[in-house]
């Protein structure tokens, strides 16, 4: 089934493209939204991906063990950066660089994912960008770097002060 809808994607048939975005759309916007804060940022940002996955199938390697909604979701978080740099002027800078364990008390109080989630939408953006790339999707420190052109310090010492955050919000 799946191989069947990767070939009629690169037959740019419109109805598959249609059931595609429709399936997918929540999911892809989801993860624009939380690089970028903004619904209509995260809109356009949408778009512009899923123009880049009908374009570009022909780059998918389709196989036993390829993972179409992986590879979306890359495209997405590699679009939303790339939003993020040429239209956002974001200020990442060097911290210092620290190799810290880091202990994250859990508070008594049960939180549920949306309140973790909504704290994670309050952090600044240098901060939320670097936890996401980290925590979320795990890239390390060295890929975080080149992805959006900082040093690797930059973004362990980013990484540090979004987890604090974090915790103080956690204790709040």
């Amino acid at each position: 089934m799946k191989n069947q809808i990767i070939e009629e994607l690169q037959k740019q048939n419109l109805n598959t493209q249609e059931n595609v975005y429709k399936e997918y759309a929540a999911r892809m916007f989801r993860i624009c939204y939380r690089y970028l804060n903004n619904e209509f940022d995260a809109a356009e940002v949408l778009n512009d991906g899923f123009y880049k996955v009908f374009s570009k199938i022909s780059s998918f390697q389709n196989g036993p063990d390829s993972d179409f909604e992986a590879w979306m979701r890359k495209i997405m978080v590699n679009e939303s950066l790339q939003f993020i740099r040429n239209r956002r002027k974001l200020n990442f800078t060097d911290l210092e660089d620290k190799q810290v364990e880091y202990e994250f008390v859990f508070p008594e109080n049960n939180l549920e994912a949306v309140d973790i989630y909504k704290m994670i939408r309050k952090l600044p953006d240098e901060y939320r960008v670097v936890f996401n790339l980290f925590v979320i999707e795990g890239f390390s420190h060295g890929e975080i770097a080149e992805k959006i052109g900082i040093a690797k310090s930059t973004s362990r010492s980013h990484l540090y002060r979004a987890r604090l955050l974090l915790q103080e919000m956690v204790k709040k």
